[in-house]
């Protein structure tokens, strides 16, 4: 199915502003970037609900996504632009998810302020890793997020099942 792209999506990393429409088909988890969020959102459904089950389908897909790039590291790393790009996409979906939200990465640095969850240095941590995609040290850097930020995440849904009486 055509979407219409909302503006929300458009940061250069990921979608020129010229992009008005993306195919997303139902089935898409992560393509095109933020597939599931888009579709969640077309939907009007809150994949926070069944965290559990998306972060876990996150983390597999950033394992697969790490486990490629790995050895393209070593004398191919031009091969990991798009790899990093769509692992950024994973990362910013489980952030704004594990805080109840739709992704926006138009205003992921001010967002961020706000949000309960994140991890130790979030705004400059992200940045470095969005000007630099395809470099050693943010790949090992966005590893890095990920574990932080699973880590935090299941502490979190710990702590609000258990005040929601689940």
């Amino acid at each position: 199915m055509n979407l219409k792209l909302p503006e929300q999506y458009k940061h250069t990393l990921f979608y020129s502003s010229q992009t008005h429409e993306i195919e997303v088909s139902e089935d898409s988890k992560f393509d095109p970037y933020f597939a599931a969020d888009l579709i969640a959102l077309h939907h009007d459904e809150k994949p926070w609900e069944a965290l559990e089950k998306w972060t876990g389908l996150i983390q597999e897909e950033w394992n697969d996504l790490s486990a490629e790039m790995r050895p393209l590291f070593e004398g191919h790393a031009d091969q990991t632009y798009d790899p990093m790009v769509k692992g950024l996409s994973l990362f910013l979906t489980l952030l704004y998810w594990t805080n109840e939200k739709h992704v926006s990465v138009l205003t992921w640095e001010q967002d961020i302020k706000e949000f309960e969850v994140s991890i130790m240095n979030a705004q400059e941590r992200i940045s470095f890793v969005m000007k630099r995609p395809a470099v050693y040290f943010s790949f090992i850097q966005l590893d890095e997020m990920f574990r932080e930020l699973l880590k935090t995440s299941a502490k979190f849904s710990a702590i609000r099942k258990r005040k929601r009486g689940i």
